[in-house]
């Protein structure tokens, strides 16, 4: 949980500057960086949209998001519903590949911002910069690999803590319980992504 806060924190704060009164969308909203992602823009005063297969739309709105199911609806399309043909003013990118391609075509012209977790792999930068549009990238692993920005990392964890004592960020936990001995029943749930949520894992 801590990566996930910190990975959706220094996209939609340190470099998105979300606030009130914007619209933002995440990509992957049911998953585990989304559903965090979505309740910090909420908590800043954002209008949240959030994409997700037909199956987990019921989370995306139960977190308070507009649901998008990607399978079902063009980028054309919710992007015309959604903000007017506008654009979003920032997106979050958590899935990566043809979804952030499809991100530098949605976000709002001039002012719009697209942020992403997994911004690897070759990418057209043309349809953004058509946009007048930023992009920045987020590589949560850099101050502990470094040692650069560790402090930092601590102060987003104290907002954490706060957001959770408001009771606005509650993560969402598979409901199955594994143990040591059955850890890798536990990998396989997280591998094939039938988990439902974060793993648990009771250590005795």
């Amino acid at each position: 949980m801590l990566a996930v806060f910190i990975t959706s924190w220094e996209g939609l704060v340190d470099r998105a500057q979300v606030h009130a009164g914007q619209k933002v969308l995440i990509h992957g909203g049911a998953g585990g960086i989304g559903h965090v992602a979505v309740q910090i823009a909420r908590s800043r005063g954002a209008e949240v949209f959030a994409t997700a297969s037909t199956s987990r739309l019921e989370v995306v709105e139960r977190l308070g998001a507009t649901p998008i199911d990607y399978t079902a609806t063009s980028v054309e399309d919710y992007m015309a519903k959604c903000t007017g043909g506008e654009g979003f003013d920032v997106i979050f990118d958590t899935v990566g590949g043809a979804v952030l391609d499809n991100s530098f075509k949605a976000v709002r012209t001039y002012t719009g911002h697209v942020v992403s977790a997994l911004g690897w792999g070759t990418h057209a930068l043309a349809p953004l910069s058509f946009r007048g549009a930023t992009y920045s990238g987020i590589f949560t692993l850099l101050p502990i690999l470094t040692g650069r920005g560790r402090e930092h990392h601590g102060e987003i964890m104290r907002e954490a803590a706060a957001l959770a004592d408001a009771g606005a960020l509650k993560p969402m936990l598979d409901p199955r319980r594994f143990t040591l001995t059955d850890i890798a029943a536990a990998h396989e749930a997280v591998e094939s992504g039938a988990a439902q949520g974060k793993i648990v894992i009771d250590i005795d």
